[in-house]
C-alpha cells in the first residue's frame, strides 16, 4: 500500500544513526507513526520537512507492520515558534496531550483543523495565555466525545443556573453539569463524592471555549478566577474519566 497525505509533524527522534521515527498528524488518518529512513540526512527527499510543527505532503509506503515516509514536500513551517520558547512548550504541551488522547482516524479532520488553528495563533497572536494548553485540552476532548453542555442541566435537561446566585455542579463521576436542585437530590456519591461548583463566571468560560473558533479565546472578557474555576474543573473531569494524567513529561494514563 501507498499513499500520499498531507500531515503535521508532532514529534520525531533518532533510532538509527541516519535514520528517524516520526509522529504525524493528518486530518484523514489521525495520529500515526512512520519511519523516515535516512531522513536526518538526505536533502533531497525531505528538505525541510522533517522539523516539529511542520506541515508537509509526504509520499508513504507500508513496509510488512510499519509505515514508511518515501519523500515530503514542505508546505508550512513555524517561524515564531522556532525563537519564542514559552510559545513553542505551549505547543508541544498540546502535541503531547493530543498524541496520548486521540487513537485513531476518529473526528481526524476536527482535530487537525483545531491543532492548525493552535499554531495559526501561536504565530500571529500578540498575547499568549498561560491556560491555553487547558483550554485546548478542553475544547480537544469535546471534539473527541466529551461533551459537557454548559446550559442544559444533564439530569433534567433545565437551565443549568434559574436564580440570581446560582451555581451549577460538575460531579467527577457522572456525565455532565447538573443544576443546584438535581445536585440537593442526589447522594453525593459519584466520584467519590466529588464535585466542582460553576458560577456564571466560570460556565461562560466553558460556553466560550466550546463554541467560540480558537482565535476568539484571546479576547475572553470573563476574570482570571473564571477562568481558573473552569479549567479546574473540567481537568478533574477528564483526569476522572480518561486517566490521563502529566507524568515523566509527557501524558500518561494510569495503569
Amino acid at each position: 500500500m501507498e499513499f500520499r497525505d498531507q500531515a503535521i509533524v508532532l514529534r520525531l527522534g533518532s533510532f538509527k544513526e541516519a535514520d528517524l521515527w516520526v509522529r504525524l498528524l493528518s486530518p484523514s488518518r489521525g495520529v500515526f507513526s512512520a519511519f523516515a529512513f535516512g531522513g536526518s540526512k538526505s536533502r533531497r527527499r525531505f528538505s525541510g520537512c522533517l522539523d516539529l510543527f511542520n506541515e508537509a505532503l509526504f509520499q508513504v509506503k507500508s513496509q510488512g507492520e510499519y509505515l514508511a515516509l518515501q519523500e515530503g514536500l514542505l508546505l508550512k513551517g513555524p517561524d515564531r515558534l522556532r525563537r519564542d520558547w514559552r510559545r513553542l512548550g505551549v505547543a508541544v504541551n498540546c502535541a503531547l496531550f493530543l498524541e496520548s488522547f486521540c487513537r485513531g482516524a476518529e473526528q481526524a479532520e476536527r482535530v487537525h483543523r483545531l491543532f492548525v488553528s493552535l499554531l495559526n495563533n501561536l504565530e500571529t497572536s500578540p498575547h499568549c495565555s498561560t491556560l491555553l494548553p487547558m483550554f485546548f485540552r478542553i475544547r480537544l476532548a469535546f471534539e473527541q466525545g466529551y461533551a459537557l453542555n454548559p446550559r442544559q442541566c444533564s439530569d433534567c435537561g433545565n437551565p443549568l443556573l434559574r436564580r440570581a446566585g446560582d451555581q451549577a455542579l460538575l460531579p467527577l463521576g457522572e456525565n455532565g453539569l447538573i443544576c443546584r436542585d438535581c445536585a440537593s437530590r442526589s447522594n453525593g456519591n459519584s466520584g467519590n463524592g466529588r464535585r466542582f461548583a460553576l458560577g456564571a463566571g466560570s460556565l461562560g468560560v466553558l460556553r466560550h471555549i466550546l463554541e467560540e473558533p480558537l482565535d476568539d479565546w484571546q479576547g475572553m472578557t470573563a476574570d482570571e478566577h473564571s477562568q481558573r474555576e473552569c479549567v479546574r474543573a473540567v481537568e478533574a473531569f477528564l483526569q476522572h474519566h480518561t486517566g490521563l494524567n502529566w507524568l515523566n513529561g509527557g501524558f500518561r494514563r494510569k495503569s
